[in-house]
């Protein structure tokens, strides 16, 4: 894809009137913004070197506005195919287009936050994701960026907050989704609302810590979202394999996390999940033999790719307290 025809795909998105234009924002407002989002202090020069302007850049500051526009406009988290990730010719402005484009919607984002009453604190924790996403990138690929665009609606949409140790995002039970025949028997029904929990890759995932943050799940949402009442959490991920207690042992903290939940659904492969949040490697280029093996989590994840073997997305629910 062409710089043109990248230009071109995200001004084809539909115009929502109703949603005010993004404007420049004040040095001021800026810095306030970019600690909001987390950016690390060495990302910041050329993220903001690289910003779309209406007067020195029209088409990349036209398309900025109508992705904000869909952001705040729309529900449907947007496809990859509706924001594709920038054309490598257009450098660092196509790296850092997706964050420019959160950082212009952070002044709007956090009025709405304020507006339903949901603690700075917790804000803040919510969307530092980005800034935890741009580290990640820089691991990845050797320089700054960020691409996890489609993720980031969630949080500034308000449907996905950060409590604790854990993320949960607003979702409903979609049995088909999960590969599911039907409902599970005593747990979420078909279309009901549940919270999707996910797991943020900075700390240990310690028992002490999930319990704190699945107890101030539900006071949370009643509180914020007072006309949806949730009654389960869901997750979908590599850390519910349930074979991983093989090589960490029953008594380690993922297994003890899995145990929160029962299993439901289909276990697909992801391998590419695993090289991707574990060792920083995008898909398609993990050398597993220059990877790290340093703490037992890595070399158990290693060791059975270096087998022949596959890490599976495990599926499970379990009562909100």
């Amino acid at each position: 894809m062409t710089p043109d025809e990248w230009t071109a795909a995200l001004l084809a998105q539909t115009p929502r009137a109703g949603v005010p234009d993004p404007r420049p924002l004040d040095p001021g407002v800026r810095d306030h913004a970019l600690g909001v989002l987390a950016v690390p202090e060495a990302d910041r020069p050329e993220l903001l070197a690289a910003l779309p302007d209406p007067a020195r850049t029209p088409a990349l500051w036209e398309a900025l506005v109508r992705c904000h526009q869909t952001l705040f406009g729309t529900d449907r988290v947007p496809a990859a195919a509706d924001w594709p990730a920038a054309p490598t010719a257009l450098g660092a402005a196509g790296r850092w287009f997706w964050a420019h484009l959160f950082l212009l919607a952070v002044p709007r984002a956090l009025e709405e936050q304020r507006r339903r009453g949901v603690p700075d604190a917790v804000v803040h924790a919510t969307f530092a994701d980005l800034g935890a996403k741009t580290a990640s990138y820089r691991l990845a690929h050797g320089r700054g960026g960020f691409d996890r665009q489609t993720w980031m609606c969630r949080h500034f949409r308000g449907t996905l907050h950060r409590l604790g140790r854990l993320q949960f995002e607003s979702t409903v039970y979609d049995s088909a989704a999960w590969g599911a025949d039907a409902a599970p028997p005593g747990g979420p029904a078909e279309g009901e609302p549940v919270l999707d929990t996910h797991i943020p890759g900075d700390g240990p995932l310690t028992p002490a810590d999930c319990d704190a943050s699945f107890a101030a799940a539900g006071p949370f949402m009643a509180a914020h979202r007072p006309g949806t009442r949730f009654a389960f959490a869901t997750c979908h991920s590599w850390l519910l394999d349930r074979t991983l207690a093989d090589g960490l042992g029953p008594d380690a903290n993922i297994p003890a996390f899995q145990r929160r939940f029962a299993a439901h659904g289909d276990e697909p492969v992801c391998d590419d999940d695993v090289l991707e949040f574990v060792f920083h490697a995008p898909p398609g280029t993990a050398d597993r033999a220059r990877l790290p093996r340093g703490n037992r989590l890595q070399r158990t994840l290693l060791d059975r790719l270096d087998r022949g073997g596959h890490w599976h997305l495990g599926r499970g629910w379990t009562p909100l307290p």
